[in-house]
């Protein structure tokens, strides 16, 4: 039996279309493979370095010190991944391979998971969507939210009441360093971002 094509239409005319077709499913596979690469890459070198500062005893000895690496690196891989809920994925990856590897941290985690959850607001915004050069006044006070650590360890060998009029030498050292890894991690993140667009071109 011969099959009819419809009027003005020709077996020549309906290969090249399948064929085409095909190729778009193909090629739009392997983008949508390479920018899930990409993202899973950037993740889990978030998770590494979050994991490591923590882990790792940095003999600095200034309050917020290590916020140019925790906060720097949610930004940055918010940035990078741009996706919604990015930061916060990547906060409670590190937080949950923290906890395995030594328990006792316990609510050293939680500036993480506080200030991935205000990044990945901020950053869902129309204004910081357009602008991500808004982030860095921002920062210092997302950098603050580290101050928990200190707060309830503090908490467990003092007063309630003297407690807080000594935590403005922890708040300013937040802010100083929030600075620093507000600048620190934008421009990693705007920098991975034009990276990860030249290899995957889609996500533009």
């Amino acid at each position: 039996m011969t099959a009819v094509l419809p009027e003005g239409l020709s077996s020549a005319t309906v290969v090249p279309t399948g064929a085409a077709r095909a190729i778009a499913r193909r090629v739009g596979t392997r983008a949508e493979l390479t920018r899930l690469a990409v993202t899973v890459a950037v993740a889990a070198a978030a998770v590494a370095v979050i994991t490591w500062q923590q882990l790792d005893h940095t003999p600095w000895g200034m309050p917020g010190h290590r916020a140019v690496f925790w906060l720097s690196t949610l930004i940055a891989a918010r940035l990078i991944i741009d996706r919604p809920g990015a930061a916060v994925r990547v906060a409670a990856g590190s937080s949950g391979l923290i906890l395995v590897i030594a328990p006792a941290t316990g609510g050293q985690v939680v500036p993480y998971l506080v200030a991935a959850l205000l990044i990945d607001r901020a950053a869902a915004t129309r204004a910081i969507g357009r602008h991500p050069w808004l982030l860095l006044p921002l920062a210092p006070l997302m950098g603050v939210a580290g101050v928990v650590s200190p707060f309830v360890r503090n908490l467990a060998i003092s007063p309630l009441g003297t407690v807080p009029p000594g935590m403005w030498f922890y708040i300013q050292g937040y802010l100083l360093w929030g600075v620093a890894a507000g600048a620190v991690g934008l421009a990693a993140g705007l920098s991975g971002r034009k990276l990860t667009r030249r290899i995957d071109p889609s996500a533009r």
